[in-house]
């Protein structure tokens, strides 16, 4: 609840017109007006005649008491935990901005307001416009100011994170190296190395399949990052994908993938476009009714929250799926995905692709 309505409020409960109202307070009835509609605020010099005529307190008047404030950062907490599972970007800008004004120092909701401002500058609605720079600009200052204050070294990083995709997206590549150069190196592999000279028997295997699937989601990761973006070199981007999924079927040599079945997914979905520019029709829509198997075995796993692995390279590993980024069904993606991408657009009228989204 804003001041004004927290004084219409106040005003209905004491039989008060606006006018009324006004005529205590000095001022205008417009003025009250504006306060009760949130156009405006009242003068500070006239909180403390409002809490005398209402009889509240300053902070009952300010809605400071302890629930009301409880209440009200639960909320900001709740939004703040599900903002990357969000399409709509713009609106939850403006919940971030709100939050940041209400809790001012709490550098999470001021990375949450960065981060919308960031997808919102970014998002094809104002590519190119004054628009998409002031976003941008405004991102940057405020992940400027996590990294110049915050203690935590998680959201230091989420911001060097930031600062280099803003940096980047307005053209600033020098500036997005600089701070790129500044992400910490992590060195968990040596430090990991060194704990396995003091192991032996179970417990060294353990410690070693837990290297193993460190560096092995890593090396996935990279080959990802080089053929999901269309911006390098085809002939890298099409290696890249044969040999992520080359390199996961060798590892997990009995399919048993967990929560690499995301990746199949996206492998088999990539695969599906390309068989579709090729012409090869049936080989897109047999490519797609495996990424829909993927997607059906990682939503099994995510309800589990764990993935044992059975293959020997990683028989001892179980995968923690507890906070997992993919809060919606893989399966309602895949679905969007077939439905809305324009790719398979020449797919729509064949009985396969039909029983394919039906069954």
């Amino acid at each position: 609840m804003t001041i004004g309505e927290k004084i219409k409020q106040l005003r209905k409960k004491n039989d008060l017109t606006q006018e009324k109202l006004a005529d205590y307070l000095c001022v205008s009835y417009q003025a009250v007006s504006k306060w009760e509609c949130g156009l405006s605020s009242p003068d500070i010099s006239l909180i403390a005649p409002l809490t005398r005529l209402f009889h509240v307190s300053a902070d009952e008047l300010l809605c400071l008491t302890p629930e009301i404030t409880d209440e009200r950062k639960a909320y900001f907490d709740a939004e703040y935990h599900e903002f990357w599972t969000k399409e709509d970007h713009e609106a939850d800008m403006e919940i971030a901005r709100a939050a940041v004004a209400e809790y001012p120092g709490d550098f999470r909701y001021l990375h949450w307001l960065a981060s919308n401002e960031w997808y919102v500058g970014y998002s094809v609605k104002y590519c190119g416009t004054e628009r998409e720079k002031e976003l941008l600009e405004n991102s940057i200052h405020h992940y400027s100011i996590i990294l110049e204050n915050c203690d935590n070294t998680e959201l230091r990083n989420e911001a060097i994170s930031g600062l280099v995709f803003a940096n980047k997206s307005l053209n600033r590549i020098d500036e997005a190296k600089k701070y790129a150069l500044m992400y910490p190196e992590a060195p968990e592999t040596s430090r990991e190395s060194l704990l396995a000279v003091c192991l032996k028997g179970e417990e060294l295997a353990d410690h070693r399949q837990k290297i193993l699937r460190k560096g092995f989601g890593a090396l996935c990761n990279a080959l990802f990052e080089m053929w999901v973006y269309d911006n390098c070199d085809k002939r890298y981007a099409n290696k890249a994908l044969q040999a992520e999924e080359e390199i996961l079927k060798i590892i997990i040599d009995d399919h048993n993938f967990n929560g690499f079945s995301v990746s199949m997914y996206l492998i088999k979905e990539k695969q599906a476009e390309i068989a579709v520019a090729n012409g090869n029709f049936d080989e897109a829509i047999h490519l797609l009714k495996q990424a829909k198997e993927y997607a059906i075995e990682y939503d099994k796993v995510k309800e589990i929250q764990k993935g044992k692995f059975t293959c020997l390279l990683l028989d001892h590993y179980e995968d923690d799926y507890t906070d997992s980024r993919i809060e919606r069904l893989l399966m309602d993606s895949w679905k969007k995905e077939v439905l809305e991408n324009k790719v398979f657009d020449v797919l729509r009228e064949r009985k396969e692709f039909q029983s394919l989204i039906n069954e």
